[in-house]
């Protein structure tokens, strides 16, 4: 393997990815001090946020903890409107005691909603849930995320607002997985907010 790529962090592979796509990103690192090595990225806190349009923005980030990647943007939903929905898997019913369902019978058979309250049968509909579906046909876990106030203040212009938003726990930046990401994650947020509007 060529040595430059491998010293490359994933930091640097998916700026460049980003970059090679047409998109702008900043990326911000937070050195934690110098227990690891400096091509160890990951050590660190590191950001990659690119604003996608107005009001939509991609962000990745990464600590020593966790990482996760996703498309957030602000919605319009009475306050009492958050919930997460994930891909359903036959084990759900243990680890989510409040899961929802809207009454539609393919979603329910292949969503898991969780809410204390909240049911999103409008927002969530059929063409909707299958782009859900084909988001996760990609080999990443996704979840969709409805928050008031979600990511805290990662994003200035969505402080204080709630949020929509489609990631992963991962961090990615192979260029099939960005494209799936921005394309098909882009669209469900955008048909989301359309039906809740």
């Amino acid at each position: 393997m060529d040595k430059r790529i491998e010293e490359k962090s994933g930091l640097d592979m998916l700026v460049e990815t980003l970059t090679e796509l047409g998109l702008s990103p900043n990326a911000y690192v937070v050195d934690k001090g110098t227990f690891f090595p400096r091509h160890n990225r990951f050590a660190s806190s590191s950001t990659v946020t690119v604003l996608l349009s107005d009001s939509t923005y991609f962000l990745a980030r990464s600590n020593v903890s966790s990482s996760f990647t996703g498309i957030y943007s602000s919605i319009e939903l009475p306050v009492e409107a958050e919930y997460k929905v994930y891909k359903r898997n036959w084990f759900d019913f243990l680890f989510f005691p409040k899961r929802k369902k809207v009454g539609i019978k393919h979603i329910d058979e292949n969503l898991t909603i969780v809410s204390t309250k909240w049911i999103p049968s409008r927002e969530l509909n059929l063409e909707n849930a299958n782009l859900f579906l084909e988001i996760n046909k990609t080999k990443k876990p996704y979840k969709l995320v409805v928050e008031n106030k979600y990511l805290f203040s990662i994003i200035e212009p969505l402080i204080d607002k709630k949020i929509i938003g489609i990631e992963t726990n991962d961090w990615l930046y192979e260029k099939k997985d960005l494209e799936n990401l921005l394309k098909i994650g882009g669209e469900l947020i955008r048909k989301i907010k359309d039906a809740s509007s």
